[in-house]
């Protein structure tokens, strides 16, 4: 047998493990303790499929999936992210729900990520979703319960940080497919180099907005907004205004957060305000969440909100 094949055989493939019996029990300790959080907030647990339609998932993340085809040859895929899942459900059954529902799952997904850098690519979840009339309303409750988690259950303090989706695509239409690239690099200098050619700035102001965009000193917004055209810096005061609000209501609930005015979401569906939570070691967010006020439309003709959030237990 040759080295490659018995390391096969004695091995999990890359990205996956196998608990011994001391790492599943703390494992299930982790997940009971969270689960006991969520449902004394009134979330009932659902159990979605691990195997779904590619076309679930969001588009940001086909590139992660784990694809496949039955033996009738239908493409199927591991679920890389539950939300969708959960919005389907919840669709399926609207004639038995009224008013606002809340929904919690304890489950693992499963991303492809690149074997160059070292992450799981089976990661055990907890996570809550909101569905119903006026469910963004929830969003505070749940940065709140998703930071109780982390301080009472995997004993960490972090820092969470909230950005506008409606801003972030306003300034993304007026700066072109450019905006993107700088947004995923958090590349100051291209980014004040696309305000300048795309929105008429002067250089100096261009680099002290960009600056202020990817990484604020804090939330006073730069004089020099007041030059940005159009829509854009009516939508910058909103968006500070809107979130201004969340950090001090969080603030009085003991949540540390702050203003991000422009970050890259995780997933596409989301509309309004999005989070991601840091904790220090971590080059990850531990909980990413927010609202997707249109994704119930994309399965019933509804006008429906949807908030929620996904915490990632298994790198504790």
């Amino acid at each position: 047998m040759s080295t490659a094949e018995n390391y096969r055989k004695v091995s999990s493939p890359y990205g996956f493990s196998m608990l011994d019996v001391e790492a599943t029990e703390a494992r299930e300790q982790t997940s009971r303790a969270a689960q006991e959080i969520v449902r004394a907030h009134g979330f009932e647990r659902i159990m979605p499929a691990m195997v779904d339609y590619p076309e679930t998932f969001s588009e940001r993340l086909h590139s992660e999936m784990f694809s496949m085809k039955d033996n009738s040859g239908e493409r199927l895929a591991l679920r890389n992210d539950i939300t969708a899942q959960v919005i389907k459900g919840y669709v399926r059954q609207i004639e038995r729900r009224a008013g606002v529902s809340k929904f919690y799952y304890a489950a693992p997904v499963y991303k492809d990520v690149r074997k160059n850098y070292p992450l799981p690519r089976e990661i055990y979840q907890i996570g809550c979703e909101v569905i119903g009339d006026q469910a963004d309303s929830h969003l505070s409750e749940l940065v709140t319960i998703s930071r109780k988690i982390l301080r009472e259950v995997l004993h960490l303090e972090a820092a969470t940080q909230l950005t506008d989706m409606r801003f972030r695509n306003t300034i993304a239409a007026a700066l072109g497919d450019g905006y993107f690239d700088a947004e995923r690099r958090r590349d100051v200098p291209y980014l004040a180099e696309l305000m300048a050619q795309q929105l008429k700035l002067e250089s100096a102001a261009a680099r002290r907005l960009a600056l202020f965009f990817f990484y604020p000193a804090n939330a006073e917004i730069p004089k020099e907004a007041a030059l940005l055209p159009g829509t854009i810096h009516p939508e910058l005061k909103k968006s500070a205004a809107t979130v201004q609000g969340l950090v001090e209501g969080l603030k009085k609930a003991g949540v540390d957060s702050f203003w991000q005015p422009l970050s890259e979401p995780r997933s596409s569906y989301y509309t309004d305000i999005f989070f991601e939570t840091y904790a220090q070691g971590f080059t990850e967010p531990l909980v990413r969440g927010g609202v997707y006020n249109d994704l119930v439309k994309r399965y019933a003709p509804l006008d429906v909100g949807a908030c929620g959030f996904a915490l990632d237990l298994l790198s504790f």
